[in-house]
């Protein structure tokens, strides 16, 4: 009986470390992008007369980071003042593990991904992630409507539904805001368009593409801005056991085995 106990035990603390010593392994990709060659804006009047829309203070901002525990971490940004000049910061922490967020006249567009790395740790299991947005300053003679258009693409793979640490996530959003006066009076307009992807919700692996679309309404005269944001993560994927926890499983079982085979042994003598 006592030998018995011992298997089982065995069996129990393989059970135990497997968990405890699980490889966090992470294995997924996530991208966000628009189609920045085929951004509009148009302008729409009242009673015939166009209002004058005029652009100014442009400004790009990019992040990426990527984590491997006991390999390598690397964080970069970068940042200009226009919306036509290239600029990439990247991220990488292994060949496997890297993020990268670029930005030009024609391109906006942020990528992570994490392949075959793994942690023993679930607070410090593999990442990526890159971002960027973009803003710009605006006056408007109104009263009118600005609208803005632009083309979006999210994708991700690899994740797991419903576990916070092994999530790949791509999202894109813009927003326009608009402060005016006019005959001792003010008036403001906002809005917002946003689209995402995640993992955690059971959409991996999936795509979707379409138009951000968003814009202000103006009494009259006045200012605002516009701002685009993209965004493309990656968590930290399924535990995978070690190999120690097999060995301790197979003694286990093992010893179990051998006791029953000596037992039956016995009752047939």
């Amino acid at each position: 009986m006592n030998s018995i106990r011992r298997g089982l035990i065995l069996i129990s603390c393989s059970t135990g470390f497997a968990f405890a010593q699980s490889a966090y392994a992470a294995d997924g990709t996530a991208s966000a992008s628009l189609d920045w060659s085929q951004l509009q804006v148009s302008v729409t009047g009242v009673d015939g007369n166009v209002p004058t829309v005029t652009f100014s203070n442009e400004y790009t901002s990019l992040s990426s980071s990527s984590h491997v525990r006991d390999e390598g971490s690397e964080y970069n940004t970068k940042s200009i003042y226009d919306w036509t000049s290239s600029i990439t910061a990247n991220a990488d922490a292994t060949t496997n593990t890297y993020a990268s967020a670029s930005a030009s006249a024609s391109t906006f567009s942020a990528n992570a991904q994490s392949l075959g790395e793994d942690s023993s740790y679930y607070w410090d299991t593999p990442s990526a992630s890159a971002s960027g947005y973009r803003t710009e300053n605006f006056t408007f003679d109104g009263p009118g409507v600005l609208t803005v258009t632009i083309p979006y693409t999210l994708n991700i793979t690899g994740g797991e539904q419903y576990n916070y640490y092994d999530s790949t996530s791509a999202s894109v959003s813009a927003s326009a805001n608009f402060y005016g006066y006019e005959d001792n009076g003010s008036f403001n307009s906002y809005s917002n368009a946003s689209f995402s992807l995640n993992s955690y919700y059971g959409e991996s692996p999936d795509s979707k593409s379409g138009n951000l679309v968003f814009g202000i309404f103006a009494a009259g005269p006045g200012s605002g801005s516009i701002s685009f944001n993209m965004n493309a993560a990656m968590g930290s994927p399924s535990m995978i056991p070690e190999p120690e926890s097999y060995a301790m499983l197979l003694a286990g079982l093992g010893l179990i085995g051998m006791i029953v085979r000596r037992r039956s042994a016995v009752s047939i003598a």
